[in-house]
């Protein structure tokens, strides 16, 4: 069950999306939205900005941040902003905090208060990056004990939960996260062979009708042609979750829209 959702931002296109993303799983979960900006203390402390400062006339550490703290706060009140009048629009409870430090960290730690943590699949610097995920998001999906989502820049409201089943016990948990979100969201499994019939008893005892597609070729391919509306769940949780299993990153990878790993 979701009691609260995090959302972190940077302010750039991909974390609106996540705001967006956001806002519509607290209103689908009827909960409480958090927001989180986070001061970098790479760019207020860094060495590379403390040389800058001396270079600029400014004492190193000292001086520089207490110019460059104001701007960055700026930029985070605006940032939060957004996440405000949406969650305002769309009648969901909201808070919002800014906070200082390594922004993964600090993110993780906030993750504590929250059940599911909703961050841009990349970040600031996207168009520098040519990875799958930003170094935060990845920063975060690696050390974060809840699910996670991970969003894509553009919002499309989810018409349907895909649920991606293996035969692992703890794959369930996905079926599990999706069965609890409300009835309107259609219900699609995709599931290898000897997964359907567990998959069937939970359903059952949700009150959830589903659909049913054995896999009949690679994963990634599969999630590749689903529509951006459509939000895949897969369970992430277990030794793989630190790295994520190959096939996982590879489906991941090539999903066009959110994508949710379950605790």
């Amino acid at each position: 069950m979701i009691r609260h959702v995090l959302v972190g931002t940077d302010g750039s296109r991909y974390a609106e999306g996540a705001a967006r993303y956001a806002v519509w799983a607290a209103r689908a979960a009827g909960t409480k939205l958090i927001g989180c900006y986070v001061l970098d203390i790479r760019l207020l402390d860094g060495p590379f900005f403390s040389r800058l400062a001396a270079m600029l006339g400014f004492a190193p550490a000292t001086d520089f941040r207490a110019a460059a703290e104001p701007v960055l706060r700026g930029l985070g009140e605006t940032a939060l902003g957004f996440i405000a009048e949406l969650a305002r629009k769309a009648g969901v409870a909201y808070e919002e905090v800014i906070a200082t430090g390594p922004v993964a960290t600090t993110l993780v730690e906030m993750a504590t208060r929250a059940d599911l943590v909703v961050i841009g699949r990349q970040g600031d610097h996207a168009e520098y990056e040519n990875d799958m995920l930003g170094s935060v998001a990845e920063g975060v999906l690696k050390r974060v004990n809840i699910s996670i989502m991970l969003a894509p820049a553009d919002y499309e409201k989810p018409s349907r939960t895909v649920v991606l089943l293996d035969e692992r016990p703890s794959s369930l948990a996905a079926l599990r996260f999706a069965c609890e979100l409300p009835d309107e969201y259609g219900l699609f499994v995709i599931h290898e062979r000897g997964a359907r019939s567990a998959a069937e008893g939970l359903a059952e005892n949700y009150g959830r009708r589903a659909e049913y597609e054995e896999l009949a070729f690679p994963l990634e391919e599969r999630v590749a042609q689903l529509d951006p509306s459509e939000l895949v769940i897969c369970a992430g949780s277990g030794p793989e979750r630190p790295g994520l299993n190959p096939r996982t990153q590879r489906a991941l990878r090539d999903a066009t829209g959110p994508f949710i790993l379950t605790a």
